[in-house]
């Protein structure tokens, strides 16, 4: 059996060289045909399939929640000028972003929908409403000027997602940002994580930013340190009203935020990778084309793919503490949906919220299209790679029991056919 790269590495992970081609062969992020779900759903309704003729404003974002299969339970309020929409977000009126595993829609009271939407072959397409004054313009258009964050230092100069933890004033103006919070992931320490964010729900004595403001100077500032943590309600801050729903369920920011950085490390590592075959001039469809790339390409995709495995096995996720923590319940239950059981009733999805996210440590984004329309040498060398963990003791991932281990792997077994195809053939 080869062995594609070294396994793991063993010092800290960083953020590995920048990638900003992602315009040019084999990409083509500009004119590549989209297969995204918000393009999918322009065509139908630039065909005649589709009518979206509510008013902007809730009626509009309901809608679109229903065709995007977005549930609504999954509303998170952020309320730092960190969009397009600077001058409309503020304290008092919060931005809400509601998810699944393909789409993020943000809306604020008095604004326009901004979309974005994950194709699996070229990550984030942004999309945003027509000006509410401009009856006559399509209602949604690709906008370009997104990617001057969303495809910036922050993401490596790729088209992917963000997540901001700032310290905001009154006016949720940044007054600077959390120097470790780079990109939001399960690996960012909880007392960085959620600066300008709302939160509802019982995190323990775990210590966080959201539901506070900060005083100060840029140079300095200074969070304002009463009650931030165990919110029940939000009425304190804003006309609950004014949204869909009256919470920013603390469940589904930790699922938010966790996606992200999922979603990043299939980004990155599908960039790399199809531009190492394309240089190299490889078709071979197997793991074993990562040998003949360049020497440079081998060992950068080999850290790219050490990064990918370490997140989608959460081995730095931060500890959530040893107190259980307490989501509002609507979202939990629109999440588990989609669980995949094995025989045994276990699934990836499965919740433990004390002390970790997950009771069974592989992240169910390994179900995701993105994941899907990975190059197939890369899904066999992350399966080669996940049955060398399972299946073996490796220290870089002692976080893993056996127990653990052996559960992961069967509940692969029997829900993920591609994996239970490859492993049979090794």
């Amino acid at each position: 059996m080869i062995r594609v790269f070294c396994y793991f590495l063993l010092a800290p992970v960083v953020v590995g060289q920048s990638f900003n081609d992602y315009d040019l062969p084999p990409h083509d992020y500009y004119n590549a045909p989209l297969t995204d779900p918000m393009s999918n759903l322009l065509k139908r309704l630039h065909a005649g399939e589709l009518a979206l003729e509510e008013p902007s404003g809730k009626p509009l974002v309901e809608r679109l929640l229903v065709e995007l299969d977005i549930p609504v339970s999954s509303q998170i309020l952020v309320f730092t000028k960190t969009s397009l929409q600077r001058r409309a977000v503020h304290p008092g009126n919060p931005r809400a972003i509601y998810f699944n595993e393909e789409v993020y829609l943000g809306w604020m009271p008095n604004g326009r929908i901004e979309i974005t939407s994950i194709d699996p072959n070229l990550g984030g397409v942004f999309y945003f409403q027509r000006p509410l004054d401009e009856p006559e313009r399509l209602l949604f258009a690709r906008e370009e000027r997104c990617l001057g964050c969303h495809a910036g230092s922050a993401t490596n100069f790729l088209p992917g997602l963000l997540g901001m933890s700032v310290f905001p004033d009154a006016d949720g103006r940044n007054l600077r940002s959390v120097p470790s919070f780079d990109r939001v992931s399960h690996d960012a320490p909880f007392e960085d994580r959620w600066g300008g964010w709302f939160l509802t729900g019982h995190t323990g004595r775990v210590k966080h930013m959201a539901n506070v403001l900060a005083k100060g100077s840029r140079r300095d500032p200074v969070l304002q340190p009463d009650g931030r943590e165990n919110k029940a309600s939000l009425q304190e801050f804003f006309d609950l009203d004014l949204h869909l729903r009256p919470d920013s369920d603390v469940l589904a920011l930790l699922i938010h935020d966790h996606q992200i950085g999922m979603h990043y490390c299939f980004l990155e590592a599908l960039y790399r990778v199809r531009q190492g075959l394309y240089d190299a001039k490889i078709d071979d469809d197997s793991r074993h084309a990562l040998t003949r790339l360049r020497p440079n390409d081998v060992a950068d995709i080999g850290a790219c793919v050490d990064r990918l495995m370490r997140y989608l096995l959460f081995a730095d996720e931060v500890s959530l503490g040893d107190e259980s923590w307490q989501d509002g319940g609507d979202y939990r239950a629109a999440f588990l949906k989609d669980r995949r059981p094995d025989q045994k009733g276990r699934a990836l999805k499965d919740l433990r919220l004390a002390g970790r996210l997950f009771e069974h440590r592989c992240s169910y984004m390994i179900y995701s299209q993105s994941f899907a329309a990975l190059p197939r040498p890369l899904r066999e060398e992350v399966y080669f790679r996940l049955h060398t963990i399972l299946t073996t003791d490796v220290e870089a991932f002692d976080h893993l029991s056996g127990s653990e281990k052996q559960a992961i792997h069967e509940i692969l077994t029997e829900t993920l056919p591609e994996a239970r195809d490859y492993w049979a053939n090794l």
